[in-house]
């Protein structure tokens, strides 16, 4: 899955997150980028519209630019930092929940409608 979200979208940053919703906890799964985002730890889940939309809806969210991201991402500062401006959040679900969520990041604008398709199906290799 990893090689094929470098290769298809393609992304600068790719991170997995395991949700954890009766714990209210979600834990990074893979990083492509250790340093800046380790897999070790834990985060509280915040319920935002960001949250409704990916994980309630299960619906993927696309922000082409900072500016689309809002207040979704606390850690927008450190997003731009590494040359990140676009994101897409695919839910994966399993059983009628969403167990993970997929984070493809890249370069403002990057995110056509074709590669937003592409880092959409990313959720099918977890079947």
């Amino acid at each position: 899955m990893f090689l094929a979200a470098e290769h298809n979208p393609g992304c600068k940053l790719l991170t997995v997150m395991e949700l954890d919703l009766d714990a209210g906890l979600a834990k990074r799964a893979y990083s492509s980028n250790p340093d800046a985002y380790p897999t070790s730890g834990t985060k509280p889940i915040i319920h935002n519209d960001w949250f409704e939309k990916v994980v309630m809806q299960q619906k993927p969210f696309l922000a082409n630019a900072p500016d689309q991201m809002g207040d979704q991402f606390p850690d927008l500062d450190l997003i731009t930092s590494l040359g990140c401006g676009a994101i897409v959040n695919v839910p994966v679900v399993e059983n009628g929940k969403t167990i993970l969520v997929i984070n493809i990041l890249h370069e403002t604008g990057f995110f056509t409608p074709e590669k937003f398709q592409a880092a959409c199906a990313l959720a099918e290799l977890f079947d």
